[in-house]
């Protein structure tokens, strides 16, 4: 079966080559001058930076994303390390201790920080053991079939009825109804300003799966309590870069294309049926299936066009809620960061006001840093990612897709200098130790993902959204990746994607 992808972000890449596996003929389209969407690296004098995500979920041999990657024969060529995360706030942080406290430290710390929360924190973390056997529930009904997956059911809605009467919460009330703090209600909060979602319009139950104590300690057992398993945090060494080659390794092993540099200009229907693509060039190449990633606007507005759409799928498409995107400045530095930052991922906040910080970030107000950032330093865990005796810094924060003042181009170095200054409040001699510096504005991602609306991460997950389905109304057009139904997070598109390339191929 001819099998034609466009894009080859992480979800197009493991479409492929979970198809050409099942031996289709795969060809994947990438507009950019090389593979890997947002998840390819970013290089310069030496240095390379991630873009995409810097922590990726279940990668270990025997979790899900892992196990994804062994059934492609690639999981030897994916180097990962179990990691965590570090939280820094305006009044305290919650660094990791050096001996390890055992699964509940964090708790055990933020009861210290606030006392008057104690009843509230054992409510919470009991929650959180019952939310962690729902979601283990949920992952061994993907997994089962015949009689195993109805038991499987059976355990995973038995899971659900504690939480029955939550569903319909929004993140600001699961809070509400633990704390009163609201510097302890950001502790659990804050992660959703990397989705552009205000607390009031975010998933409640969704807040316990950001937060699994794996993230914030690699020491922290699988196991919470007996059935409640939660999945650990890794870097990938070498940065996410060598997943994408891997995989396109792996695609051309088993006698796919992988073509950069090559955009297709159209998606070819006919009577309601996908018949091909056209490229660039013109040349039209006829496909029996096309599936195609990336930004929704553009692919079925652009590449497949409305007049092909019903008009109740055209509606949807325009309602799907995108995020904004990033600010970010990349660094080479002569010395190590990491012994300020306390490890290679760091949060950094600056407000406890996440509803407002994030509602004016939709307004084209950009807070320049004030608010906060998020550092990475991948040499942490592969020195091969700078020059000998360097090391590679990224600083990130979320900002506008278009600035309600000026331009990006007018003011990337004016915010460069500022966000590195916030920085530098926490991480001593930074501009003193810098060799190099690139900056990246929304611009410069519309140019490298081919997107007029920089969505970093993809859709905004918003309470009552209906999501585009991966199987299209077009017959034979299948739609995947972070704007997609899976949403973003590497390992919910590498899933989704897996998932949907082996019903494609009947298996």
């Amino acid at each position: 079966m001819q099998t034609i992808i466009i894009g080859s972000g992480v979800s197009g890449l493991i479409c492929a080559a979970t198809l050409a596996q099942a031996g289709h003929s795969v060809t994947v389209f990438e507009q950019f001058h090389r593979a890997g969407g947002s998840t390819a690296p970013f290089e310069r004098d030496g240095f390379r930076w991630d873009l995409g995500q810097l922590l990726v979920e279940g990668f270990g041999p025997d979790e899900p994303t892992g196990q994804v990657l062994a059934a492609l024969g690639i999981a030897d060529r994916v180097r990962v390390k179990q990691d965590d995360r570090r939280y820094v706030f305006p009044d305290f942080d919650l660094l990791k201790p050096q001996e390890y406290g055992g699964p509940r430290w964090r708790i055990e710390r933020l009861k210290e920080l606030f006392p008057a929360e104690s009843a509230g924190l054992e409510r919470y973390y009991r929650d959180l053991i019952r939310f962690t056997r729902l979601m283990t529930a949920a992952r061994k009904v993907e997994q089962a079939e015949g009689p195993a997956r109805l038991a499987a059911q059976a355990r995973m809605y038995a899971a659900l009825l504690p939480f029955f009467t939550r569903m319909n919460w929004n993140a600001q009330q699961v809070m509400d109804n633990y704390f009163k703090s609201e510097q302890l209600k950001a502790v659990f909060m804050s992660i959703l300003a990397d989705f552009f979602t205000p607390p009031s319009k975010f998933q409640g139950l969704g807040v316990f799966a950001l937060n699994p104590e794996t993230s914030f300690d690699s020491r922290v057992p699988a196991e919470l309590a007996p059935g409640a398993v939660q999945l650990h945090y890794y870097s990938i060494l070498g940065g996410i870069g060598t997943l994408v080659d891997a995989l396109v390794a792996r695609i051309v092993e088993l006698g796919g294309q992988v073509l950069p540099g090559r955009p297709v200009e159209k998606v070819l229907v006919e009577n309601g049926k996908v018949k091909g693509v056209q490229d660039r060039d013109g040349n039209v190449l006829p496909a029996d299936v096309v599936i195609a990633s990336g930004a929704v606007n553009e692919v079925f507005f652009n590449l497949v066009g409305e007049e092909h759409l019903p008009a109740d799928f055209a509606a949807r498409v325009r309602a799907q809620p995108l995020m904004d995107s990033v600010f970010m400045v990349h660094l080479g530095l002569d010395y190590d960061p990491s012994v300020h930052t306390g490890g290679a991922v760091a949060y950094y906040y600056g407000t406890y006001d996440l509803e407002n910080g994030i509602s004016e970030a939709a307004q084209g107000l950009y807070h320049e840093g004030r608010a906060g950032f998020v550092v990475h330093v991948p040499t942490h865990h592969s020195p091969e990612m700078a020059p000998e005796g360097m090391h590679a810094m990224t600083i990130y924060t979320i900002c506008p897709d278009r600035l309600s003042e000026g331009t990006w181009s007018e003011r990337r170095v004016e915010f460069a200098d500022k966000l590195v200054a916030y920085a530098e409040a926490h991480i001593p001699g930074l501009r003193e130790h810098t060799v190099t510096r690139a900056i990246m504005t929304p611009d410069d991602f519309h140019g490298r993902l081919g997107v007029d609306h920089h969505a970093f991460g993809g859709l905004a997950p918003w309470l009552g959204t209906r999501r585009i389905p991966a199987q299209t109304p077009i017959a034979g057009l299948w739609f995947t990746g972070q704007q997609g139904e899976s949403g973003g997070g590497t390992y919910a598109v590498i899933m989704a994607a897996y998932k949907m390339a082996k019903k494609i191929a009947g298996k």
